[in-house]
């Protein structure tokens, strides 16, 4: 009952069941390129908007080194977007998303029952997933809430839905998707005040703390992990990425090429889940590791397609908000800034995806459909999303006094080699007392991460250390060794940087 109640719509019945079946199947993603023919039924301004966002795509592709994958590549991430988009003008009504809460829910059980199966403690250790990360199913519980408290269904499976997200939103400890969730909430509330939502907020709050009792009681690391600043390691690859910008300022390296600028000399990695990251198969080998991301939505846009693409890409994105927001749409409104939040530290909005950017992009639909003029706070709303999310590179820009210093006393690394594997480097630090993580990087037009290795000098100021990694098979190249403080921040900028050019033996 209350299934047919969920999926009671004008909607087509093939997209309800899609959509409820997205999350756990996402590999059925593509089929939104069914909603392309949809789009010529939007306004004409939002047509004019897309035609623009498709230019400022192919434009940069054209001057990458690779200017026909690039372009195709480009060309095939604009109509998965549009797809979505067309399927979102078709339903006129962000409430028509409530469908994905049926699969949202299907992997929330899935990952529950995981974690008792593997016997980790269900309340100690952050939920797992046979092919979902944490952060995704963070993402999947930030979704079930703003269903829960801004959409349209029966009030039983809404009150289901929000206790579900709750309680997957803090057991899989994502601080990414704990942001979203609150952002997203009070921006809702702010264009929509009710009892019932109120109503809504509250018993979430409740749950929220009732859990988080629990947790502390038991003693765990979980609500530790989700106030803790450190970014996880996102510092070494936000400049990664800002290094394969710079290896193409104007361009950008093309859509889903990144990740041959981030993956490893050794070749790509595929991440399978909570048992690790193996070598790819060999069929995948040449794919370039598109799956792997910049941790972050402006500094992927920007080396994927330079400041042109960037741009389009945000006056798009601004153009929508200030449709929701001006419509009143607060399920429309919490899914889409709560979303943007994410991407300071994930890359949200990437299609295709689990589910959540395609949950993005169909709302984006329903705005785009409402549009009726494109003004000049579009671009401005475009501005201002570039520079907070963009805040790893502002942020090194400002000059701090750091706690921790590096000095490098003594380096051994040879110059010419017979062979790129197990590359050796011996060096000698004068260093503050404390934790800290030397980074080696191969570089040639840009610089990936070869080996990080922790390091915790004690009361020691000199280290002692041996750099052991392969570098990449090819006749020259340079190497850096870098030391970072272990505790990842925003900044992107080591300590400092020791660089010198191998060259390797004919």
């Amino acid at each position: 009952m209350l299934t047919r109640t969920i999926l009671s719509s004008p909607v087509h019945r093939w997209q309800q069941i899609w959509l409820a079946f997205l999350a756990p199947l996402y590999f059925l993603s593509p089929l939104a390129v069914a909603g392309l023919k949809n789009l010529k039924t939007m306004p004409r301004v939002a047509q004019g908007l897309l035609a623009s966002y498709l230019i400022s795509q192919q434009l940069p592709a054209l001057f990458t080194d690779t200017p026909l994958e690039a372009s195709l590549t480009a060309l095939l991430r604009t109509l998965l977007i549009m797809g979505l988009i067309g399927l979102g003008v078709s339903w006129q009504r962000s409430e028509h998303l409530m469908p994905l809460s049926v699969g949202l829910v299907l992997v929330a059980i899935t990952a529950v029952i995981m974690t008792v199966v593997s016997g980790g403690p269900l309340l100690a250790s952050r939920l797992s997933h046979p092919y979902m990360t944490p952060i995704t199913l963070g993402l999947a519980g930030a979704l079930c809430i703003w269903l829960a408290v801004f959409g349209q269904a029966h009030r039983v499976w809404r009150i289901f839905i929000g206790c579900a997200g709750v309680s997957v939103l803090l057991l899989s400890a994502s601080r990414g998707p704990l942001l979203a969730a609150v952002v997203g909430i009070a921006a809702g509330l702010l264009v929509q005040s009710s009892r019932r939502v109120l109503l809504g907020v509250g018993l979430t709050t409740m749950l929220a703390t009732t859990l988080t009792m629990i947790s502390l009681k038991e003693g765990n690391s979980l609500l530790t992990r989700l106030v803790q600043s450190d970014t996880n390691g996102r510092d070494l690859v936000w400049s990664s990425t800002l290094s394969a910008y710079q290896s193409s300022p104007l361009s950008g390296v093309g859509t889903y090429l990144l990740g041959r600028h981030l993956q490893p000399p050794s070749g790509c990695e595929l991440w399978i889940g909570p048992s690790g990251t193996p070598v790819c198969p060999e069929w995948l080998q040449n794919l370039g590791s598109p799956w792997l991301i910049a941790h972050n939505g402006a500094l992927q846009q920007l080396a994927e397609s330079g400041p042109l693409g960037t741009l389009g890409f945000f006056i798009l994105i601004g153009s929508v908000v200030l449709v929701a927001w001006n419509s009143k749409d607060a399920l429309g409104i919490a899914v889409l800034s709560g979303l943007i939040a994410a991407t300071l530290i994930d890359n949200t909005l990437v299609v295709p995806s689990p589910f959540f950017a395609e949950a993005f992009w169909l709302i984006a639909g329903v705005q785009l459909s409402r549009m009726t003029e494109l003004k000049l706070v579009h671009g401005m709303a475009a501005s201002v999303l570039i520079v907070i999310l963009a805040f790893p590179i502002w942020v090194s820009s400002v000059p701090s006094k750091p706690t921790l210093s590096a000095q490098l006393r003594f380096i051994q690394s040879p110059r010419q080699i017979g062979s790129a594997q197990n590359y050796t480097v011996y060096s000698s630090w004068l260093l503050t007392p404390g934790k800290y993580r030397i980074v080696m990087r191969s570089c040639l037009q840009s610089c990936s991460i070869v080996q990080v290795l922790p390091v915790d000098t004690g009361a020691q100021d000199i280290i002692n250390l041996e750099s052991k990694a392969n570098i990449r098979d090819v006749p020259m190249q340079k190497i850096q060794l870098q030391i970072y403080p272990s505790a990842a921040g925003a900044s992107v900028l080591p300590l400092t940087t020791h660089e010198w050019t191998v060259r390797l033996k004919s």
